[in-house]
């Protein structure tokens, strides 16, 4: 991977491309998750945002609808997918994940092995905390939040 590539994947300058996931905040207790799909629509209660329009934008821009409604498209970063997640698991907060990572002393470099993925709350915290050459391992038996989680 080129420097120029590796920059462009994790910055949060970069431009929103088709298959990114963003987060789509609509009001401070309403976001959510959200794959880009060029032909694909979003319809809430502010109006109908086309994907197509998101293409080439940065990352935290304002968006507006047809009926003149806006939401900010947000790139996702571990508290945000905290926040966004389907409550199909216990879900550790950022006060927790922090006590874990401080307590355990999880730094650049670790290799960390959790045992039960689950929501992935914990698992992106994790893996910022062991960024950029540390790495996690992570293994979760429902097949269905391994999936939802990767």
């Amino acid at each position: 991977m080129l420097a120029s590539d590796s920059a462009r994947k994790f910055s949060f300058n970069r431009l929103i491309s088709n298959g990114d996931l963003v987060i789509v905040y609509e009001r401070h207790d309403i976001m959510k998750a959200v794959t880009v799909s060029e032909g694909s629509v979003l319809q809430n209660r502010y109006g109908v945002f086309k994907h197509s329009d998101w293409l080439g934008k940065p990352f935290g821009s304002k968006i507006f609808s047809n009926k003149g409604g806006f939401v900010y498209l947000l790139a996702p970063t571990p508290e945000l997918w905290t926040l966004v997640l389907s409550h199909r698991t216990q879900i550790l907060y950022i006060a927790d994940i922090s006590f874990v990572v401080m307590y355990l002393e999880i730094v650049p470099g670790c290799l960390v092995l959790e045992s039960g993925t689950g929501s992935g709350s914990l698992t992106t915290s994790l893996a910022r905390a062991v960024a950029p050459t540390g790495h996690v391992y992570t293994f979760d038996f429902h097949e269905q939040r391994a999936g939802s989680a990767r």
